[in-house]
Formats: C-alpha cells, sequence, structure tokens
C-alpha cells in the first residue's frame, strides 16, 4: 500500500491528509493522533450549538455549561431570564451598596422598613421576628437577590434558584406590596408570575431532558435517575411551601396575644378620628412617654415608635397641640417623612401628600387614604407627651 493508502486506513487521520514527502510516518502518526483528540473533545460541544448567536459564543470558548442553558430555551424564556436575572442582581448589589439601608435612623433603614411592612401583613409574626435581626435580615435577602440573579443568567441549579426567586418575590409581595391597591400596581406580584412561568418552563426543558435520557438508556440499557431527580424537586418544592404556609400561620397572632402586649392595633380611619390634644391634659396622664413638648418647635416633627411597634411621627401643630400619626404611607407602605417647610408628610415612593393639620388627609398623590391616626396627650405636670394607657 502506498502511503496515501496508509492514511485513508488510519482512523486517527484526517481523511484530506496525505504524507508529505520526507517525512517520518511516526511523526505524521503523532499530528494525526492530536488533531483526532481535538477533534473529538470539541465535536460534542460545537454539535449541540445552532444558530448565529452560539456559534460566536463557542469560538470565542464560553464556558459549555453556560451555552447550552441558553441554547435549549425558548426566546420567551430567554427574555424572562435576561430579565428577572439582571433585575434581581442589580436590587441586591444596590442593597449593598445603599449607605442607608443597614443605618438606623434613615428612611430607608431595613429595620424600619421591616417594621413597616408588618402593619396589616398576612406574615406579621416572620417580619418582626426578622426586624429583631434587621442587618442580618437585609445581607440575607441582598446576598438571596444577588445569587438568584447571578446564578439565573450563567444557568447553575435553574429549578431550585427559579423556585427561591418565586419565594422572595411571593414574600415581598406579602410584605412590603400588601398595601398597594389595586395590587397590580405593585411590582412584586408581577415578579412572583414572572418567576413562576420561568420555573415551568425550565420543568418541561428539564422534563423533555428526562424523555430523551430514557429513550436513549432503554437503547443502551442504562438506567436513568430522572424519576429521582423529579422526586428531588418534589421534595424541595414542598419544603418551600411548608416554610411559607408557616410564616403566613405565625403571621396571624390571637386576640388575646395581641391583648396582652397591650395596644398593638392602629385606631380605624374613621369619623371618630383622634384630634390629636388641643390643650394639656389638667391632671396627669399615665401612658408611655413619646417626647418633651419644649423639645419639639411649632411646625416640626419627630419620629418615635408607635403603639404596635409601627414607625410613627409625632407633629407640633400649635403651642399646645400635637397629632401623631403612622408613618405607613397607605399606598405602597413606604414610610413617609416630614416637610417642614411645606408642613406636610410626604411619601418619597410615589408622592403622597398628607397634611397633618387635617387629620393626615392627603392633598396629593396616587392615594385617597389618609395616614392611621395615633391618639396622643401632653402631660401638664412633666410636659411630656405620652400615648395614654
Amino acid at each position: 500500500m502506498g502511503e496515501a493508502a496508509f492514511v485513508l486506513h488510519h482512523q486517527d487521520a484526517h481523511p484530506s491528509m496525505v504524507l508529505p514527502p520526507g517525512l517520518p510516518r511516526p511523526w505524521f502518526e503523532r499530528v494525526s493522533n492530536v488533531l483526532h483528540i481535538v477533534r473529538q473533545r470539541t465535536r460534542g460541544h460545537t454539535r449541540s450549538m445552532s444558530g448565529p448567536s452560539f456559534r460566536w459564543m463557542a469560538r470565542r470558548g464560553r464556558p459549555a455549561a453556560v451555552i447550552p442553558s441558553w441554547q435549549r430555551q425558548s426566546w420567551p424564556l430567554r427574555v424572562l431570564r435576561t430579565f428577572l436575572g439582571v433585575t434581581f442582581l442589580y436590587a441586591g448589589v444596590q442593597k449593598l451598596l445603599d449607605p442607608n439601608f443597614f443605618h438606623a435612623g434613615t428612611p430607608d433603614y431595613i429595620g424600619s422598613q421591616l417594621t413597616a411592612f408588618a402593619t396589616g401583613s398576612p406574615i406579621r409574626g416572620v417580619l418582626l421576628l426578622a426586624a429583631k435581626v434587621p442587618v442580618l435580615t437585609g445581607l440575607v435577602v441582598a446576598v438571596a437577590e444577588i445569587c438568584v440573579g447571578l446564578g439565573t443568567l450563567l444557568g447553575v441549579a435553574p429549578l431550585a434558584l427559579a423556585a427561591t426567586g418565586v419565594a422572595i418575590s411571593v414574600t415581598l409581595f406579602l410584605s412590603a406590596s400588601f398595601h398597594v391597591h389595586p395590587y397590580f400596581l405593585g411590582s412584586d406580584s408581577i415578579y412572583a408570575v414572572a418567576w413562576l412561568a420561568y420555573l415551568l418552563g425550565c420543568v418541561e426543558i428539564e422534563q423533555r431532558a428526562a424523555r430523551s435520557a430514557a429513550a436513549t438508556s432503554r437503547k443502551r440499557n442504562v438506567p436513568v435517575y430522572g424519576q429521582q431527580r423529579r422526586e428531588l424537586l418534589r421534595a424541595g418544592l414542598l419544603g418551600v411551601g411548608t416554610l411559607f404556609v408557616a410564616g403566613v400561620a405565625a403571621g396571624w397572632p390571637k386576640k388575646a396575644a395581641q391583648a396582652s402586649r397591650g395596644p398593638s392595633t392602629l385606631p380605624s380611619a374613621s369619623p371618630s378620628r383622634p384630634k390629636g390634644s388641643p390643650s394639656p391634659s389638667p391632671t396627669k396622664v399615665t401612658g408611655t412617654p413619646v417626647a418633651s413638648l419644649d423639645s419639639i418647635a411649632v411646625g416640626q416633627a419627630v419620629g418615635f415608635t408607635g403603639p404596635g411597634s409601627e414607625p410613627a411621627v409625632l407633629v407640633r401643630l400649635g403651642q399646645n397641640k400635637v397629632v401623631a400619626f403612622s408613618r405607613v404611607c397607605p399606598h405602597a407602605g413606604c414610610l413617609v417623612g416630614y416637610d417642614s417647610t411645606a408642613e406636610l408628610l410626604v411619601c418619597p415612593c410615589h408622592g403622597a401628600e398628607f397634611d397633618p393639620a387635617k387629620d393626615a388627609e392627603p392633598v396629593a398623590g396616587p392615594t385617597a387614604t389618609p395616614l392611621p391616626p395615633i391618639a396622643v396627650a401632653i402631660d401638664k405636670a412633666t410636659g411630656e407627651v405620652v400615648l395614654p394607657q
């Protein structure tokens, strides 16, 4: 056989290659072996790529595990994956970079937000428990959002991260967005549905892959572990659901427990709304001191903790007149602040404005509900503003 015949029958050689004149056969065999190994190692990856958007990534040496995870998905899932991944990654980084998020006394402090969200929330118990360790809670939320966002973009554990995204969004919907009316104005409900749709899409892809693997295994007589994977997924989802149900159950304390803690609910916004204290009480008032009347100038305000542990604000309207309201905006649950120039309580989220001189009735913004009032009184004997018992 000639040199060309040897090449055509050699398994490791490229079919188009012939032995150059003068090149020793052992060197030719080594080069052929190297080309064969490289071709075999890259064949599995390049064959799984389809479409120009993935061929250029393969040529540039992108991680093999990331590219197929995008290639297997339809364009609707890719859009959802990109939006949710980038948004959650940005949200987590933004929390870590916000100096006020972990600083007590600022409007964006995580502790104040948790306490405000707990007011009227179905998971009140969980939020109040988290408010006891606000910095740790904020770190956990921020890191979880970063992990979910980055992992979703990289294709790491898509089912687990999508389920985590659903859990985070539902929790935020039941806390931060629970006071938003109508509900579709709150973004967290949309995120929950988007994560759920993405999760179901990923489950469908896994099911197709399992069926394909099962068909291949029947031909090769190889056991398939798809059933075990599905059982693990069901167990994980069951665990997440159990934790969620437990959190909801913990958020509905009994009335007897509320009574033992004293006045823990805010007065309702009705015609019997308290009008503050137009004049000092002639007798000593028993209750929890809020602030000294002399420490508050007329037209100024101070913050304090209300009877239900919610953030509240005390405004001095006149020489002997003070009023107090909850700082939780009835529109989206944000904490209002006091504008001493306009003498209005202003929500920083959506621009709602409330007039404390008119029982905190809204004068601007997207809500028509006034701030919940808090009854206070002036103790003439001590000059203290107190929460009467």
